[in-house]
């Protein structure tokens, strides 16, 4: 589990440190940059897991990465603290502008400690400083932790940050038969989703992901993953109580809002669990009648990885509890965007019933700071 996020200068972020939870809601206004959280979570993974020279350009070039001020852009920094199966874990690096290359790394650092033993790493303009029996081929436009991530005193936190998802998933790209991938985890879009759930014990998914879609359709009763040549497609049983019969229908004939939140439960129950899953707005093209079984799921998906989400859905804020989740608020000035936990004078509006969480969203005082008396219904 992520248990501190620190960003710098990546895209519209200034210098934010987010510290979350088990279930963590990101909210703001629209261009308030709380995507860019999550970005920042792929560039990283990204970074390790294809190295960095394929993460800078699968965001768009250094120019797309770097926040500029003033026409002067500024050095990336992003650094994770986390909580592993086997110990804890710190890793971070920095990138900084060069008069005859895109980029360079200026430094990067990571440590992994399990039980008493801790291994340290650290590489500044070009020199390693680490265990001599670990030392990599350096670049300064590539990782160390991209070549060292084998070594079974890394491969804890290589794994955790290589394994750590952001979903954006678009009914279109599940909709298509899909060639078979043995990639996991599930890809951000849900390239491979069916895939994953046929590499899966159906014991693990099918009962799960059957009865939420029965209960978001009213019909549905069952779901299988079917081969047709070298593809792999899904099918869902209908019932059709009229005609006392039950028929299987493909992704075609079914709505984007249930293709969403097959491919958004398919995220949540795939095994192995990812540690952190960030999802994208999940409310979009799933009806306001499902968004409390979202909420059921996310909660439950909690207790197996991290979860963070951003949303621009009042009714899904109204179904948290405080209790269970963290709500965080984005704001930007001036292009800049900083990252704040809920306010305390909002938190005591919400207990005290005086406001819902939606109504706030709603109403934009999420973005500011309630008077204390009020929030304390004086």
């Amino acid at each position: 589990m992520i248990t501190k996020l620190s960003v710098s200068n990546f895209r519209s972020l200034g210098t934010v440190e987010f510290s979350p939870g088990a279930l963590n809601f990101i909210v703001g206004v629209n261009g308030s940059g709380k995507s860019n959280l999550l970005r920042a979570l792929t560039f990283m993974r990204e970074a390790v897991r294809i190295g960095l020279p394929g993460a800078v350009t699968s965001q768009g070039g250094i120019e797309s990465v770097r926040r500029h001020s003033g026409g002067h852009p500024r050095n990336v920094n992003i650094d994770i603290t986390a909580k592993l199966d086997s110990g804890t874990a710190n890793y971070g690096f920095e990138i900084t502008g060069d008069k005859n290359k895109e980029y360079r790394v200026k430094r990067e650092w990571g440590s992994v400690a399990a039980g008493e033993e801790r291994t340290r790493f650290r590489v500044e303009h070009g020199r390693w400083d680490g265990p001599e029996n670990m030392r990599p081929r350096l670049d300064e436009q590539s990782l160390a932790i991209t070549a060292i991530g084998g070594d079974a005193r890394i491969k804890p936190l290589w794994d955790f940050l290589a394994n750590t998802m952001v979903y954006a998933i678009y009914p279109d790209v599940l909709r298509e038969p899909q060639k078979f991938s043995s990639e996991t985890p599930m890809m951000p879009r849900g390239e491979n989703w069916l895939s994953i759930l046929h590499q899966q014990f159906e014991m693990d998914w099918k009962a799960d992901l059957v009865a939420a879609l029965g209960k978001l359709t009213g019909d549905i009763d069952d779901v299988r993953v079917t081969k047709t040549s070298s593809f792999l497609m899904a099918e869902f049983r209908h019932e059709r109580p009229k005609k006392k019969a039950k028929k299987w229908f493909g992704t075609d004939l079914e709505s984007d809002g249930t293709l969403r939140v097959a491919g958004l439960l398919t995220a949540l129950l795939q095994l192995p669990a990812p540690p952190a899953i960030g999802i994208e707005e999940p409310e979009l093209t799933v009806h306001p009648g499902a968004l409390p079984l979202l909420y059921d799921y996310l909660l439950e998906a909690s207790e197996r990885s991290q979860i963070l989400v951003t949303t621009h859905s009042p009714l899904l804020l109204d179904y948290l509890d405080l209790k269970d989740a963290g709500v965080f608020v984005t704001q930007r000035q001036e292009s800049v965007t900083t990252v704040t936990p809920l306010s305390e004078s909002h938190k005591n509006a919400v207990k005290k019933q005086l406001l819902t969480l939606g109504e706030l969203m709603i109403s934009g005082e999420l973005q500011l700071e309630l008077p204390i008396d009020g929030a304390h219904g004086s």
